[in-house]
């Protein structure tokens, strides 16, 4: 007989708003508890409820070769790698002495998917909370055929989840999870970004790019996930290379350094016109070399606080604070920090199946 005090007392509605505020493994192993419980945490409302408050965080390479995320907070934490890193999975293929065969780097992240390279022109899309993967097309099965993938988008139209990729061999082609074989772009540009790191706002990824035309018209490459066009638009009056593209409270944003201490923040005030202001300037430290004084990288780390950091100081992280306009922390961190966004989601994909092919290295994912 069940006490007045008991979960089981409350109503499905209470039950529910108890439940989504769970992590993902916990709501796994809810499911066995009763029918009940499995019938409310497989409901693609409770689903999508669940994903939306999941906590942002920032996908690492570990030392190890590991897929990990970190938190994205302004808290003071006393472990490096900002607080205890959450294992999600382990694409390296590793023969029987331990050496590696082939690494599996994670590309792009978006809705609780990830999208792994395992091959010059293998991709695989997985979800680390559900266990699920999946091959996506490959472009060409010929030898040196290299593929650079240039931003993972949901097509909003078709409710298809499509990586952007461009062959060394010229012209732009969609991936697309689920589908047999990739399709090319017409009316492209003829070179890819050379930074493939994307900035998503409004539906449209946005590159700070040396790419050559946009390089040549001091402009930025701008593709729209609808439409699948591309375009120039203009970037910031501060011509700052390399600079960092953000979305921030639903704005572009661009980060670059202007002189040895000064982080100027722009925002694209006015999309239509293309017009960009100056937002904030946050002061750093002076550079101990050339490269920490670039920033190419940035994400937000919610409310006023941004990221940033440059590749050839891959472990280092600047935790800075727009409304107290400082950096917060310096973090040189265990872990190579990617600057991809991750959020756990237990969504569920009609893409993803049980065949598992030849080509793909093993995946193991978190316990």
């Amino acid at each position: 007989m069940e006490t007045s005090g008991s979960i089981h007392a409350l109503d499905e509605y209470a039950l529910s708003e108890i439940l989504v505020r769970l992590p993902s493994k916990s709501v796994l192993r809810c499911r066995a508890v009763c029918k009940q419980w499995r019938r409310i945490t497989t409901d693609r409302a409770f689903l999508a409820a669940h994903a939306a408050h999941r906590p942002r965080q920032m996908l690492v390479v570990t030392a190890s070769l590991t897929v990990s995320a970190v938190p994205l907070s302004l808290d003071p934490r006393p472990a490096d790698d900002m607080g205890r890193r959450g294992y999600l999975c382990d694409p390296t293929a590793r023969d029987k002495d331990g050496k590696v065969d082939s690494m599996g780097i994670p590309l792009a992240s978006l809705d609780g998917l990830l999208v792994l390279r395992q091959g010059p022109d293998l991709f695989v899309v997985c979800n680390p909370m559900t266990r699920q993967w999946r091959k996506l097309p490959a472009l060409s099965p010929r030898p040196c055929f290299q593929v650079f993938a240039c931003g993972f988008y949901l097509h909003s139209p078709s409710g298809e989840y499509r990586l952007l990729c461009h062959g060394d061999t010229g012209g732009y082609y969609v991936l697309s999870a689920g589908a047999a074989v990739p399709r090319r772009l017409a009316h492209a540009p003829a070179d890819r970004p050379l930074e493939c790191h994307p900035a998503a706002c409004r539906g449209i990824l946005h590159w700070s790019s040396f790419q050559p035309e946009a390089t040549r018209a001091g402009k930025m490459l701008a593709f729209d996930t609808v439409t699948e066009k591309f375009w120039l638009m203009a970037r910031p009056p501060c011509n700052m290379l390399p600079m960092a593209l953000l979305e921030l409270d639903g704005a572009l944003c661009a980060v670059a350094m202007q002189g040895v201490t000064l982080l100027s923040v722009w925002v694209l005030q006015d999309y239509e016109s293309e017009r960009w202001t100056l937002r904030n300037q946050v002061v750093v430290q002076p550079p101990k070399s050339l490269n920490d004084q670039w920033v190419s990288m940035a994400i937000s780390g919610g409310g006023d606080a941004i990221l940033i950091g440059h590749p050839r100081c891959s472990h280092l992280v600047r935790l800075c604070d727009l409304k107290e306009k400082k950096v917060r922390k310096q973090m040189d961190l265990v872990s190579v920090p990617t600057f991809l966004v991750f959020s756990e989601s237990l969504v569920s994909h009609g893409f993803f199946d049980s065949r598992i092919c030849s080509e793909l290295g093993p995946i193991k994912f978190c316990d």
